[in-house]
């Protein structure tokens, strides 16, 4: 049976490592955006073969702390050729590249079949497909397979092989992702545009998803409108959208919305500048009378170092 996931309040809500994490959680929540994903940006053939009308969220993780705030993971279980088969999507967060990503994914899926096991499942158990999604911005120079990753001074039997395929964001060009109309196409799109030059490209982002469910145009937008907020706050409000026309109204407005933000910003962060400017003018006239540095900085809020480096 299928469970009920709660989007916004996952958008908005449980304690995830941060902005980013939340909002690839909240997408890839989604059946819709997980069929998307592997349909369009995975090249294996027996993705053709997968009933996503299967698909049903697993509640686990298998991320330790010490990787919480670098990485995440989301699993599903669908169903391939009427038997079962596991999703393990791993969503690499961090820009900088881990060349360590295969043995973390051995541990994982080691973990996640131990969990198997521990729920009565016997052998043979069922594959784990497992699938990194890189939103950094360098070039992924990783290992894709422990195989690489280990000497073969022995037989290379006893040598563990567990390959990763990799989705690598920041590689997929712009022609790809206007040729792909659907809303992961579009995620990928915000993610390797310039968020103040969106607006120039708004009518690409509409055509990316013109084709697109409206139930899905609900999700991209509130994740849109969280991704221009940058805010942990709570869940962007999405009024109905049901064609790429109304999208693009909402898109265009957000974006407005946006642009403000970062000019109250700009003038917040000038005047705050210049509040701390006219500190300092003060403290240097005092500290030319030779009043004591201590008065000094408690008149100003200057700090005694700060007062000490005038």
């Amino acid at each position: 049976m299928k469970q009920h996931i709660d989007y916004p309040r996952l958008l908005s809500g449980d304690r995830i490592a941060d902005d980013h994490d939340r909002r690839y959680k909240y997408l890839f929540s989604h059946p819709g955006f997980v069929e998307r994903l592997l349909t369009s940006f995975v090249d294996e053939p027996f993705v053709k073969e997968l009933d996503f009308s299967t698909l049903e969220r697993v509640n686990s993780t298998f991320v330790s702390e010490e990787f919480a705030r670098q990485e995440s993971d989301v699993i599903w279980k669908l169903s391939f050729r009427g038997r079962p088969v596991y999703l393990y999507l791993l969503i690499e967060l961090q820009s900088s590249v881990d060349p360590l990503m295969a043995l973390r994914f051995l541990r994982y899926l080691a973990e996640l079949y131990a969990s198997l096991v521990a729920e009565g499942q016997e052998p043979p158990l069922p594959p784990v497909f497992p699938l990194l999604l890189y939103t950094g911005d360098s070039r992924w120079s990783a290992a894709r397979s422990t195989g690489e990753m280990i000497r073969p001074e022995i037989p290379e039997a006893f040598i563990p092989q567990l390959t990763y395929y990799p989705i690598l964001v920041n590689e997929i060009s712009t022609e790809t992702l206007l040729r792909i109309h659907n809303a992961v196409a579009a995620v990928f799109y915000v993610e390797n545009a310039d968020p103040q030059k969106l607006a120039e490209t708004l009518d690409e982002l509409v055509a990316i998803l013109s084709d697109e469910a409206p139930e899905l145009f609900q999700v991209f937008g509130r994740w849109l409108a969280n991704y221009l907020a940058g805010t942990t706050g709570e869940a962007a409000v999405i009024e109905p959208i049901r064609s790429a026309r109304e999208a693009k109204t909402m898109f265009a407005t957000k974006l407005k919305e946006y642009g403000e933000r970062l000019k109250e910003e700009a003038r917040e962060e000038a005047l705050q500048e210049g509040r701390q400017e006219g500190k300092r003018e003060t403290a240097r006239a005092l500290k030319e009378q030779g009043v004591d540095a201590a008065v000094i900085a408690k008149a100003t809020g200057l700090s005694p170092e700060e007062v000490a480096d005038l």
